[in-house]
């Protein structure tokens, strides 16, 4: 009979570091940059709209998350005086509405 386990529950952030560092000591960067969370967070990027009618709309998306992670808000904009902020107006015009006959 085996003996009870008397493991704690770690954050996933702190389970990850201690697997890395487990590895070899080589590893161990790997655990620190986990815990300074820069590890794929992207905050804003540039992404491409690709209407059915109004072609492209390149807007700068910005990601926002709450502070327990829980919930995520990606708010995309386009650039003031650009073709893309244009149609993003035309849009918000005409709704759902299609362009051609």
């Amino acid at each position: 009979m085996s003996a009870p386990s008397t493991r704690t529950s770690l954050s996933p952030a702190a389970s990850f570091a201690r697997r890395a560092a487990a590895c070899s000591p080589s590893k161990a960067n790997v655990a620190g940059l986990w815990e300074l969370q820069e590890v794929a967070q992207r905050y804003g990027e540039s992404k491409t709209i690709l209407h059915p009618d109004l072609g492209r709309i390149d807007v700068d998306a910005q990601v926002l998350f709450t502070e327990n992670r829980a919930q995520t808000l990606v708010v995309m904009t386009a650039r003031p005086g650009t073709e893309s902020q244009g149609k993003l107006e035309l849009l918000s015009v005409i709704g759902r509405q299609q362009l051609t006959p």
